[in-house]
């Protein structure tokens, strides 16, 4: 009889057969949360993180310069040359500091940037009847600059107005010496307008290096003479420059 009702309740309640029989009950969807300690052996979830360009930075930059400043007289000033006047290539080196800020969108990145610096660049030359010099001094620029980035690199053009104390001289020589009533100079802060590309890194969440190119271009500027003849200077500049900058927000964003 005992037998009988033992294969019964095998028939119908399984598990209550095995508390029964001495064996811990399993329910087979849900496992024994006693000995299922996986969810304490798995490692912790890692949310990806992307380096964001976005904010405020400040900086400082080295670098070289070169360029052409040609002056002219098409009314006597220059008489020995014809008129066509003579050029010389300033270069030299120079520094400054930048800052700006940027804006990040998916990779692409949009931002201001002012540069404020020294640029040590001269020449002169004569001929034996002209006599040209060009001298450089402070500088400063107001550029945007629209980049792609590639996480840690940024890739940009930038372009906008350009400032340069600029000091243009000449003359007509004779016998190895300047004509006195043939001679100018002019000094002036000349406002001009500048191209360049460069490359970012950010070797720190908070550091960049860069490197970078600029063309400025700053027209004619005039001037005359005793005698009353009227000179035309015409200047322009490239520049490759090395840079640091440091950012003034936290690093990396989370991944969105």
């Amino acid at each position: 009889m005992r037998k009988v009702v033992f294969v019964a309740l095998s028939a119908f309640f399984p598990p209550l057969l095995a508390g029964l029989s001495g064996e811990p009950a399993r329910a087979a969807d849900l496992g024994d949360w006693r000995q299922d300690r996986s969810y304490k052996d798995e490692p912790p979830i890692y949310v990806p993180r992307y380096f964001s360009w976005t904010g405020f930075y400040i900086g400082g930059n080295l670098g070289y310069v070169t360029g052409d400043s040609s002056s002219a007289s098409f009314d006597g000033g220059f008489d020995a040359v014809g008129g066509e006047g003579l050029t010389v290539h300033p270069s030299g080196f120079m520094g400054g500091l930048q800052a700006g800020y940027n804006w990040q969108a998916g990779n692409f990145v949009a931002g201001v940037e002012v540069d404020l610096g020294t640029l040590g660049a001269d020449d002169e030359d004569s001929t034996g009847t002209a006599y040209v010099d060009a001298e450089y001094g402070g500088y400063g620029a107001l550029t945007g600059r629209l980049g792609f980035a590639d996480d840690r690199w940024l890739f940009y053009l930038k372009g906008g107005l350009a400032l340069a104390n600029i000091e243009n001289t000449a003359s007509a020589v004779a016998g190895g010496a300047i004509v006195g009533t043939d001679f100018t100079q002019t000094e002036e802060t000349r406002l001009g307008w500048t191209l360049g590309a460069g490359a970012e890194y950010a070797f720190h969440p908070n550091w960049s290096m860069k490197i970078e190119y600029m063309y400025m271009d700053f027209g004619d500027d005039r001037s005359g003479n005793a005698d009353g003849d009227t000179f035309t200077h015409d200047n322009d500049l490239h520049s490759i420059k090395v840079g640091v900058n440091y950012r003034l927000q936290q690093g990396p964003a989370p991944l969105r």
